[in-house]
């Protein structure tokens, strides 16, 4: 039996256990395409106790990539501060200098309304991630992009369903205020770009994640230098006789 450590942060107190054989062959089952989905499944099986925030899909996306790295500095070979691609280690990506932040921040005005940033969670990356391919010639990094966008902003004051309420219904709304972003002036979508890029540094903590063409990803933190970004997925906290054998 492996020992995991605590994890602590001021919103977090988790207590990690290894997983077992079933829970790890249906992690090696999930599509590659679903990393979302796996990470909750993932924190789910692995999370033997949690005070604060219980579920996992509610935690922030930051949170979520912590819950994942902490498991495989305890697993993998080469130690706590493991080597990942591109020649950096997890040192050079995870700050816990800054392990929480605000739910959300004001960001500015575009189009006479004033607009807020609020933070990414599991839930709502998961949504992004089952709408890949909904909304014709978007695509990639732009799909994540726009969908992070859609979910995040809010004008001050607008209420907005809760993801926790109905996955169904709550994509069903996320696509459709994509589909309508997409059909902003281009000058107003380029302005509030702007203000969701200020946005999300501001809301930053853990990790400065970005999106990619398939997703979430981790960048270097300050002074990381020119490392690739990183994604941490779930397939690496597994063993190589379980991948193995699902492929």
């Amino acid at each position: 039996m492996i020992h995991f450590p605590i994890l602590r942060t001021r919103r977090l107190t988790v207590q990690l256990r290894e997983l077992s054989f079933r829970q790890s062959i249906k992690l090696a089952a999930m599509p590659i395409d679903a990393e979302e989905a796996a990470r909750t499944a993932f924190l789910r099986f692995a999370v033997e106790s949690c005070k604060g925030v219980e579920d996992p899909v509610q935690w922030t996306a930051q949170e979520r990539l912590l819950g994942v790295c902490h498991y495989l500095a305890a697993v993998r070979d080469d130690g706590p501060d493991f080597v990942l691609g591109g020649g950096g280690h997890y040192s050079d990506y995870l700050d816990g200098t800054v392990d929480t932040g605000p739910e959300n921040v004001d960001v500015g005005e575009v189009g006479g309304d004033a607009w807020r940033v609020k933070r990414l969670t599991g839930a709502m990356a998961e949504s992004i991630e089952r709408l890949s391919g909904e909304v014709e010639g978007f695509a990639g990094r732009l799909h994540w992009l726009m969908g992070g966008m859609a979910v995040q902003m809010v004008r001050v004051g607008e209420i907005t369903p809760d993801p926790d309420a109905g996955e169904g219904a709550f994509d069903e709304w996320l696509s459709a205020r994509i589909r309508v972003m997409t059909e902003f002036p281009a000058s107003e979508l380029e302005a509030l770009l702007g203000l969701y890029a200020k946005g999300r540094d501001a809301l930053d903590h853990l990790f400065c994640v970005d999106f990619s063409d398939t997703g979430l990803v981790a960048l270097p933190k300050k002074g990381g230098g020119d490392l690739p970004p990183v994604r941490f997925p779930v397939h690496a906290a597994l063993t190589r006789t379980v991948l193995e054998m699902v492929r």
